[in-house]
């Protein structure tokens, strides 16, 4: 579950400081973002609950990042990524779900006057749940855990997912300079078109629960970028 936490990070940087580089020269943005992200979560909530486990939160917080270039002052073209993550316990375990994702995007400026964009766009990507399941207790010393490793299991679902959205940026020019700071909006909904099959290491998990990334989000951005010169 780390791994994916710091992928997604680490996705979610390298296309911020592209994008902002690429932004001062030919136009664009590179950004941060948070906001919230409404995940359903099927049968996995469900079963947790059958299980003593509190109930997940439909609500999500998330952080990421992305960015975009505008080529021939019309199309933008860039790339995102994001990731959250909750924890919910039962009288002996505790259980953390994690979520992230991320998508190639196209766009297309549909309102752009002064320091105002306005655009639709819609993104093909991928993304995943871990769920990490561990014993609650004493931190244990490291010749109990060489005597019994079983105290932690963390088992993953992901597929194809799809999102349309529509964003909003305002750049906060600085003098004499073609680029800025930039504050934005996003509003959206992410699909996942099928089930995934959850694994555990390099095992197949059978018949696992139906739960999907699908939902709606809303996120502020900031960052910067530029204009076109």
């Amino acid at each position: 579950m780390r791994v994916l936490g710091k992928l997604a990070c680490s996705v979610a940087i390298s296309i911020v400081l592209v994008s902002l580089a690429y932004g001062q020269e030919k136009g664009g943005a590179g950004w941060f973002t948070f906001g919230m992200k409404v995940v359903d979560f099927g049968d996995l909530k469900q079963e947790l609950a059958k299980r003593g486990f509190g109930k997940l939160k439909a609500k999500n917080s998330f952080l990421g990042g992305g960015g975009y270039g505008v080529i021939r002052g019309k199309v933008l073209l860039g790339g995102e990524g994001a990731g959250f993550s909750q924890d919910v316990s039962s009288d002996t375990l505790k259980a953390t779900l994690a979520g992230g994702y991320g998508f190639f995007d196209v766009g297309y400026l549909a309102y752009s006057r002064e320091n105002f964009r306005l655009f639709p766009f819609f993104g093909v990507g991928g993304g995943a749940l871990a769920l990490r399941i561990a014993e609650r207790g004493p931190m244990p010393t490291f010749s109990e855990v060489l005597d019994n490793p079983k105290r932690e299991v963390e088992i993953s679902a992901g597929g194809m997912l799809f999102q349309v959205g529509l964003g909003l940026d305002y750049m906060l020019t600085l003098k004499e300079k073609e680029g800025g700071f930039i504050f934005g909006l996003r509003a959206g909904y992410i699909l996942a078109p099928t089930k995934a099959d959850w694994r555990m290491a390099d095992r197949d998990v059978l018949s696992g629960p139906d739960a999907r990334l699908t939902g709606p989000y809303i996120c502020l951005t900031f960052g910067g970028g530029g204009t076109a010169k």
